[in-house]
């Protein structure tokens, strides 16, 4: 179509690393010949030898115009008051966290996962203990969403154990122990309300947490309006917020912080390390290099069908971490 302008929203939202490096291949072609490029994003990093101008938006309205060395001069705290997220990934620290060493809850030995007939994932061997955070990273298409989904149960052609507590978990026994909160949440959200989507096929639902956790994620204001009208974001945290309160044991989250500005990605976190110290076992199936740092204790990578990485989140693993999300000198690889 060759237009003169081009209108991005939220364009990296769910891309691995090495599609977003693609992406900024991209933008700074169509820069070069003249277009003009307008991006609504809230991962700034990749941006930032890209863009010209950074306009703020607060409340319906232009608060500041930064150039990208302006606002790298402005401090970390700064930014965060801002509700930004990082404008250099090598910045980015692993909070500090002790491994887990609980009691071994969920146990995966020799599973291989098909689809029509092709082998998907093979030779996964891993165990987690009671309240792990556990990221699952890899480049699009490595199989994580369908690791993801067979853990919960919903992928079928699934091949080897799958044992809670040292007993055996067939399919219907997963499915009615996990809760996932998929990539797109459209697919999940059903009832009229926010309120009611917190309650929704929930036997006997405690008001209170419901209460307690709209107000955590910044809900309670949008607790009468339909999910469907609601940001991208924000039907994010009513996805997220139902995981708080159904009371399952193991909760899978695909791309959690997708869409979301630094405020709502740390919302999140606080929910995780919540659930995590209730004794859940969590996986979180993401590219979000911030969010793994906030909240995981070890990340499986998966590559090729297999998975050659089992990395504890720590700083003495951090340049391994790097090397996984290809995050090199601030900018992905």
């Amino acid at each position: 179509m060759n237009p003169e302008i081009y209108l991005l929203d939220e364009p990296s939202s769910n891309l691995d690393m090495t599609s977003i490096q693609e992406l900024a291949g991209h933008l700074r072609l169509i820069k070069a010949q003249g277009k003009t490029v307008l991006i609504a994003e809230h991962r700034l990093y990749y941006l930032m030898d890209i863009a010209d101008r950074i306009v703020y938006l607060d409340n319906g309205r232009i608060t500041n115009i930064f150039t990208p060395e302006e606002l790298r001069r402005l401090p970390q705290d700064m930014r965060e008051r801002m509700g930004l997220r990082a404008v250099d990934l090598q910045e980015v620290l692993p909070l500090t966290c002790q491994p887990a060493s609980g009691k071994e809850m969920l146990k995966l030995c020799d599973v291989a996962l098909h689809y029509k007939e092709r082998s998907i994932l093979h030779n996964i061997n891993i165990s987690a203990t009671k309240g792990e955070v556990i990221g699952v990273v890899g480049h699009n298409g490595a199989g994580k969403t369908t690791f993801s989904r067979a853990i919960c149960g919903l992928h079928k052609d699934c091949e080897g154990q799958f044992l809670w507590e040292g007993k055996p978990m067939d399919r219907k026994a997963r499915l009615k122990r996990s809760y996932m909160v998929m990539q797109d949440v459209n697919y999940e959200l059903f009832a009229d309300s926010v309120e009611a989507e917190c309650s929704f096929g929930i036997r006997n639902p405690d008001q209170t947490l419901i209460n307690a956790t709209l107000e955590e994620l910044g809900l309670a204001p949008y607790r009468e309006r339909h999910p469907n009208t609601l940001s991208g974001g924000q039907k994010q945290r009513v996805a997220v917020a139902v995981s708080m309160i159904c009371g399952k044991d193991l909760l899978v989250f695909d791309e959690p912080t997708s869409g979301l500005d630094f405020d709502s990605m740390t919302q999140v976190a606080g929910l995780i390390r919540r659930l995590s110290n209730m004794g859940k076992v969590i996986f979180i199936v993401t590219h979000d290099f911030e969010f793994v740092c906030r909240t995981c204790s070890r990340v499986l990578h998966f590559d090729e069908g297999e998975m050659p990485d089992d990395v504890q989140v720590t700083m003495d693993a951090l340049p391994k971490l790097r090397e996984l999300f290809s995050v090199s000198n601030g900018k992905e690889r």
